[in-house]
């Protein structure tokens, strides 16, 4: 081997060096978000936003106190990306919902099903829920959060389209439903025992009541 072809040979093997430890650090660096948003949502859903502190969710994880910052600019951030986590999975879900419906009250039905049932799916998130819809209600212009009204419109729209549902106003519409199924999360998870299934069929009959007197565009 001369000299060119050793050279050759050092900086390919430091090249996958340097790959190497970039995609250690970003694992890490993946790790350390992943470790303080499962923390701080912990905290939110213990403690509530209000009451909450970034030491306090530094406290749940294994990271020095500074390691927060690197992240997150403050505790109005993190609960924005908790919030966030839990919005992108809505969206996912709503696919396989309302999205497939081939009549309105399957339309409706879905939709509410998948909001109530994601609310009290487990003891934390319901908690959280129930501590935090304050907090939560500051978010709705968020991107986030908008993304899921955005949705809600996009599919009213396919819905109409396909005859699904009548031509009626979409921005009322997705308006009506989006806060219908906040305001009754919000009644329903006070009681004890929670009743989603209950919650999603009032919701589903008050949006099919009404549906027949709202005019037509």
């Amino acid at each position: 081997m001369n000299m060119g072809d050793d050279s050759q040979v050092k900086t390919e093997q430091f090249t996958a060096e340097q790959r190497e430890r970039s995609g250690r650090r970003e694992q890490n660096k993946a790790e350390n978000r992943t470790a303080l948003l499962k923390a701080a949502r912990a905290v939110f859903a213990e403690m509530g936003y209000g009451a909450a502190s970034v030491r306090d969710i530094v406290r749940r994880t294994d990271l020095a106190s500074g390691t927060f910052y690197n992240y997150f600019k403050d505790k109005d951030e993190v609960f924005e990306a908790v919030v966030g986590e839990l919005t992108g999975e809505l969206l996912k879900r709503h696919q396989n919902g309302r999205a497939k419906a081939t009549t309105a009250e399957a339309f409706f039905h879905g939709h509410y099903a998948v909001y109530f049932e994601f609310v009290v799916e487990d003891a934390e998130l319901l908690a959280l829920a129930r501590k935090n819809f304050t907090a939560i209600r500051t978010l709705l212009d968020k991107p986030d959060v908008r993304a899921l009204a955005l949705a809600l419109n996009d599919d009213i729209r396919a819905a109409i389209a396909a005859g699904v549902l009548p031509n009626v106003d979409v921005s009322y519409l997705a308006a009506a439903m989006a806060g219908i199924a906040f305001e009754i999360s919000i009644v329903m998870v006070a009681r004890d025992p929670v009743d989603p299934a209950g919650a999603v069929e009032f919701a589903t009959r008050l949006m099919i009541g009404g549906l027949d007197r709202v005019p037509r565009r």
